[in-house]
């Protein structure tokens, strides 16, 4: 049995290793664990289900009360049941060596470590409620720590982006809700759950309604109320409505009747189109959370202002949106250099 698991080791390092380094290894190894017996544990799928099942749905249970999206509960849920699929073990047997495994595995199956370090963060918050409510001992995700993950960096717009944007804009609405998304930094979610009443215009702002129905303020530049009014002031004329009777309606609809509340998905395809038209890839409304983000901060907006802006609970999530521009990087070293 040993002799099989060194050999197989030795196999998936050959591609990686010159001839002399796969010799070293093949040494070390058979150094290493001279003496050691290896018994195979089998596992058999639990019966009581139930007990698995118990735990899971408490867990869920919890993170529904504090707010949590609906998309959100079943991503959590999703992977908590393929892991225990995988494992076939009892949650309080599941050891820390069992996670690495399971995600080993995934990784060799082409699993992007961005996507495992997401899984590891559900399990991880899954195994931290089960703690505290006295159900297992520990956390075994805590041990394996944080995944070696690859930086790449997501570009915000350019303001030759934007504007390559603004001129293909189809409608009035489309330009309304880019410059929306642009100035107010909200998640799609919270775009689409959005009334007309809900924009104080005199005061170019509003309040939005975040994860775990967190609420902050957030605010309209001119060209964002600009094209809003004259959005809103057409649907009026469409539909043959006052401004205050438009108030308790969506405040993106489709552009045809019976103008219906807009969608996340009729967001993201209104604006990968208007990319396509425009010749710039990957546009999404996440892309103008991030962008609003480092513009407020290249501008000069402290961090933990702008965390706060965009409604993030810790200031590490604002860094990772947050990209610092080379050239004032540059102005900052002429500065004080």
């Amino acid at each position: 049995m040993l002799e099989k698991i060194l050999q197989a080791v030795i196999q998936a390092m050959t591609p990686s290793l010159r001839s002399e380094q796969l010799d070293e290894l093949e040494n070390v190894l058979y150094i290493q664990f001279h003496g050691v017996q290896v018994i195979e544990e089998k596992y058999e799928m639990v019966e009581s289900v139930n007990g698995n099942e118990a735990k899971i749905n408490a867990f869920i249970g919890s993170k529904h009360t504090t707010g949590r999206k609906m998309n959100t509960l079943k991503q959590y849920s999703t992977e908590i049941h393929k892991m225990l699929q995988f494992l076939g073990k009892k949650i309080e047997d599941i050891t820390t060596m069992d996670l690495r495994y399971y995600y080993s595995v995934s990784r060799q199956n082409g699993i992007a470590m961005s996507t495992m370090q997401t899984r590891l963060h559900y399990l991880s918050s899954f195994w931290d409620f089960l703690t505290v409510e006295g159900l297992v001992t520990d956390n075994p995700v805590r041990r394996i720590g944080s995944l070696m993950l690859e930086r790449t960096i997501k570009k915000p717009f350019s303001q030759e982006d934007l504007e390559a944007l603004r001129v293909n804009c189809g409608s009035l609405r489309d330009r309304a809700l880019m410059e929306f998304l642009y100035s107010t930094g909200v998640r799609v979610s919270e775009l689409v759950a959005l009334n007309v009443e809900d924009i104080e215009m005199g005061k170019q702002e509003l309040i939005v309604y975040g994860k775990g129905s967190k609420e902050r303020r957030v605010y309209l530049t001119d060209n964002a109320k600009f094209y809003l009014k004259r959005y809103l002031r057409e649907r009026c004329s469409q539909t043959g409505t006052s401004m205050e009777e438009l108030g308790n309606r969506p405040l993106f609809a489709t552009l045809d009747r019976p103008f219906n509340r807009l969608t996340v998905a009729g967001v993201q395809y209104m604006l990968r189109q208007l990319g396509k038209r425009s010749g710039i890839a990957h546009v999404h409304p996440h892309r103008f959370r991030r962008t609003i983000a480092t513009d407020l901060l290249s501008r000069g907006m402290p961090v933990e202002q702008v965390k706060e802006y965009l409604g993030h609970e810790k200031l590490d999530t604002t860094m990772i949106y947050c990209t610092v521009k080379e050239q004032n990087v540059r102005e900052s070293f002429r500065k004080y250099a």
